[in-house]
Parts: structure tokens; C-alpha cells; sequence
């Protein structure tokens, strides 16, 4: 199993600018309280099915449990996947989001995540599944994904865009070889068989991961490739920060994992691991902000002292060191199904 260090020049307030994050946080709070606190589910842990959880924190009026067995934190009661749908469609905020940031923030997310992050896919599979000719990807905001597929792809592959705002996200697109189905994760496995089941910015919010894996064994060829992106409870940031993480907000974060909890979860659905890597770049610029906003707070004293500091060669170094050994937030997999 691979691990990978990025060296990456990205500041989060290009693809996140302040303003425009602060409301549409604001109505990610208001649409929560008003659309997502009936009707609650409970559920076991997403990562190893243990039942045997303390209550962490709440947010927005949803509790988030953390595992006692592999550390994961999840929401539990959470809404229903049909609720979640219609959120993600009709919610102010996330009409907001799709926009207002999207379109601001294009050109830099094209040029410093989506790149980077086809070109990473297209190496892996070039490695793993080289004649790979069909593709369906489930994850949502994957426009451009899907564009830089198409620029960087030297032979033709068949897109299915499958998720359950497609219809809108999509919305007067035509793109050559792509075909856009709205549809929720429960019906993922209805679909064609492909060479690469795609699910970035989906594992973290949708209602059972363990659904959504069992989906990709049944659309996927034998030997096709599982790539996904997500963000991991047991990341820095989220460890220290913890119910004052900033990149904690439901419904888009339902399931943060463990790197043992996705572990387990990607074993259990028999899928082989080529690389899982946490090539986060944001954690220790998110701690560093916590300390400077709130410099009162209970901060262990190592992490007041290294943050004040303002050694900037010590902080990229944390980063790297972050990455190096799966502690960053932001994770990134490639799995094979195997029989």
C-alpha cells in the first residue's frame, strides 16, 4: 500500500473565500435547524459497525458520536439518505454554494485541486487498469473533474455522472461521451458496469458509506478501480480543534473517518488498497488560525509555543510529517476490486 507527499502551493482562501464561506455557513446553520433535525436515524459506527460510541459534540443541533473502537466520528441520529437529496438540491445554502463560491473560485480550483487530482487519477490508472474505458462518477461539484477528464484523457472514456443533484449541476452541459443521471447512492448499483467508479466529495456526506461502497463492487468490472476523496476524523486539525474544527459542518461531514475506520471499511467490502494517502495541506494553517482567533483558549502548550513561533519552515515541516504518516484530514484512496 502507497503513500503520498504532496508538496502543493495552495492557500485556502482562494477556493474558499472568507465572505462567501462565512454565509454560506450562516445558512448552512439555518437550513440544518430547519430541514434536518426530524425524523432522526440512529446508526452504528460507517467504519467498523461497532455500536460502542460516546457522544463527542453537536453541531448545528445534529450530535456527532466518536467511536470507542477505531476512533471515527459520525452523526448519529442522522436524516434519512431521502432527506439529504432533497437538502442538497433545494437548500438555500446549497444553492448558494453552487452559485455564488463555485463560479469565483473556478479558475483556481481547476488549476490547483481538479488538476492535480485528475493527473493523479490518470497515473493510477495508467499503473492499475490501463485500457480503463468507462468511468461513472458519484460525487457532487465535479464539473470540473469532468472537464479536465475529457482534456487530459489521451483515449475516449464513457462518463456516467450519477448523483442526486446531477440533473442541476449539469444543467445545459453537453459533453461529449457523458451521461448525467440523477439519482441517490441506494440506486448506485442499478448502473452499467465500469472500469472506474469515481466518488469524490460524496463519502463524507452521504447517508451510509457502507452503501455506497457495496454500490462500487456491483457497478465496477473485476480488477476496476475504486478512487475516492475525504475528510478524516482523525486528522490534527479535527483532533485539536475538535467541536471548533471549521471544517466540521453537517450534512456535508456525516462521516469522518479514521484512517482505521476507512480501513476497515474498504477490507470488509473486499477491496484491495493500492494507496491510501493523506496529502492534506491546510491542518496546521487551520490550527495556527484557531490559536491566533482564540488565543485564550485551552490550547496545549506546544501547540501555543510551535504556532507563535511564526517558523514557517517548522509548520510546512508538521505538514509534511502529516502527510508522511496519515495524520492530515483530508484523505485520499485507490482501491481494486478483487473477488
Amino acid at each position: 500500500m502507497r503513500t503520498v507527499v504532496l508538496d502543493r502551493d495552495l492557500v485556502e482562501g482562494e477556493v474558499k473565500p472568507h465572505d462567501l464561506i462565512e454565509e454560506y455557513r450562516r445558512l448552512l446553520d439555518v437550513d440544518v435547524r430547519q430541514r434536518l433535525l426530524d425524523g432522526l436515524e440512529p446508526c452504528r459506527c460507517p467504519g467498523c459497525l461497532s455500536g460502542d460510541a460516546r457522544i463527542a459534540f453537536a453541531r448545528s443541533g445534529l450530535q456527532y458520536m466518536e467511536c470507542k473502537i477505531c476512533s471515527s466520528l459520525y452523526v448519529s441520529p442522522r436524516p434519512a439518505e431521502a432527506v439529504l437529496d432533497d437538502f442538497y438540491r433545494n437548500a438555500r445554502s446549497a444553492v448558494f454554494w453552487r452559485e455564488r463560491i463555485l463560479p469565483v473560485t473556478k479558475e483556481t480550483r481547476q488549476e490547483k485541486l481538479f488538476r492535480p487530482r485528475v493527473q493523479w487519477l490518470l497515473d493510477v490508472v495508467d499503473e492499475y487498469r490501463p485500457h480503463a474505458r468507462s468511468s461513472t462518477v458519484v460525487g457532487y461539484h465535479n464539473e470540473l473533474l469532468i472537464e479536465e477528464l475529457l482534456t487530459q484523457t489521451k483515449e475516449p472514456l464513457a462518463i456516467e455522472i450519477a448523483n442526486p443533484a446531477a440533473d442541476i449541476e449539469f444543467a445545459g452541459s453537453d459533453l461529449p461521451g457523458v451521461s448525467v443521471r440523477s439519482m441517490s447512492v441506494s440506486r448506485l448499483s442499478s448502473l452499467a458496469s465500469a472500469d472506474l467508479f469515481l466518488a469524490f466529495d460524496i463519502l463524507d456526506r452521504c447517508a451510509d458509506p457502507e452503501v455506497l461502497f457495496k454500490a462500487a463492487r456491483r457497478v465496477l468490472e473485476p480488477g476496476g478501480l475504486l478512487l475516492a476523496t475525504t475528510t478524516l476524523g482523525s486528522g490534527l486539525d479535527v483532533q485539536l480543534l475538535w467541536d471548533a474544527a471549521d471544517n466540521i459542518h453537517p450534512p456535508e461531514r456525516l462521516n469522518l473517518l479514521s484512517v482505521e475506520g476507512l480501513t476497515q471499511l474498504c477490507q470488509r467490502q473486499r477491496f484491495e488498497i493500492l494507496e491510501f494517502s493523506t496529502p492534506g495541506v491546510f491542518d496546521v494553517e487551520a490550527v495556527r488560525h484557531a490559536v491566533a482567533e482564540r488565543p485564550e483558549g485551552d490550547w496545549p502548550r506546544f501547540i501555543r509555543y510551535l504556532v507563535g513561533r511564526g517558523d514557517d519552515a517548522a509548520l510546512e515541516a508538521l505538514q509534511e510529517y502529516l502527510q508522511r504518516f496519515r495524520f492530515s484530514s483530508f484523505g485520499r484512496i485507490a482501491l481494486k476490486k478483487v473477488d
